[in-house]
């Protein structure tokens, strides 16, 4: 098994409504519609639309009768980006509202340290920008 994971595939996100979902992360974040898809299943349709942002790709479902949940398997998906300032003022400026009021810097994580700040996205997924020193 060594060596058999090269990088991260894409992250699943459950969705409520794709279409929120898509403006969230294409308007708000600008990530990039690259694959859609519709799965019938005996229950309904299952909706996909793949996202992606650089290397960064995450695979939105709505699923029929899908429920939100008060918490998930995932605590969070961290967003690497440059310029974490510019970033979160752009996203202030856009109506996003942070879990904490600062960008919290840490100076022991990776070799010289790392900044972030989370938010949540339009179905209750926790997102992280971040962005190592």
């Amino acid at each position: 098994m060594q060596n058999s994971i090269i990088g991260l595939a894409h992250i699943g996100v459950f969705s409520q409504d794709l279409e929120v979902s898509k403006a969230f992360y294409c308007d708000k974040l600008g990530f990039k519609v690259i694959h859609e898809n519709a799965i019938t299943e005996a229950d309904g349709v299952i909706k996909i639309a793949f996202v992606a942002a650089g290397n960064c790709v995450i695979e939105l479902i709505q699923k029929p009768g899908y429920q939100a949940k008060d918490s998930g398997i995932v605590d969070h998906i961290a967003l690497n980006v440059k310029d974490i300032e510019k970033v979160w003022t752009d996203l202030k400026a856009e109506g996003i509202k942070f879990e904490t009021p600062e960008i919290v810097t840490n100076l022991t994580f990776f070799e010289k340290g790392s900044r972030w700040i989370t938010f949540w996205g339009p179905d209750g997924e926790r997102l992280e920008l971040n962005e190592t020193l």
